[in-house]
């Protein structure tokens, strides 16, 4: 079992069919990432049942949402965070290569991403859990689609990927055996 902590969302990945680490604080990003300004990373990079590759990317702008610099982020229908989460899975899908052929901690672990990277037949699954404060809840979840097909067609070179934007309450139903909650 892993548990990690990312903004202020607590993840119990409980299966020992997980392999998973927090990809943006990992050395095999790091590496990179200091070399090569500016480098991004999603949250979790993980591997479920050696069978499915799980690339998670969390945002919590609850209690924040009405701030000036997420209301930036969030203007133009959300344009801006798409491409800012579609830049990190670009990242660390290379960075992830990389550690594959040159990593001295974890090399099975990246070996069997790049394998799952480059089976065809294996869908890469993309999470973006998104958290915001709600008030209107058929807004929400309409502007959670609007947001859905805006990466989707920003991650359209990445064929045989399933791409899905949730809240915290909704994420279990798409990231298997793994319990979140709020801090």
């Amino acid at each position: 079992m892993s548990d990690f902590q990312e903004s202020g969302i607590s993840f119990k990945f409980s299966s020992p069919q997980w392999a998973v680490v927090k990809y943006d604080e990992h050395l095999a990003h790091k590496k990179v990432s200091n070399a090569l300004q500016p480098t991004k990373a999603v949250d979790f990079l993980g591997i479920h049942d050696n069978r499915q590759l799980f690339l998670v990317e969390v945002k919590n702008y609850r209690g924040h949402t009405h701030d000036a610099e997420t209301q930036e982020v969030l203007q133009a229908k959300g344009d801006e965070l798409m491409r800012r989460i579609a830049v990190k899975v670009r990242d660390t899908i290379a960075t992830a290569t990389n550690a594959a052929r040159f990593s001295t901690n974890d090399e099975d672990f990246f070996t069997r991403i790049n394998r799952l990277l480059l089976d065809g037949q294996k869908k890469i699954v993309i999470i973006a859990c998104i958290e915001l404060d709600v008030a209107d809840e058929k807004g929400h979840k309409v502007r959670m689609s609007i947001w859905m097909q805006k990466l989707k067609q920003k991650l359209s070179w990445l064929h045989a990927a399933k791409i899905s934007i949730n809240p915290v309450e909704n994420i279990s139903d798409v990231l298997p055996d793994t319990e979140i909650s709020f801090l």
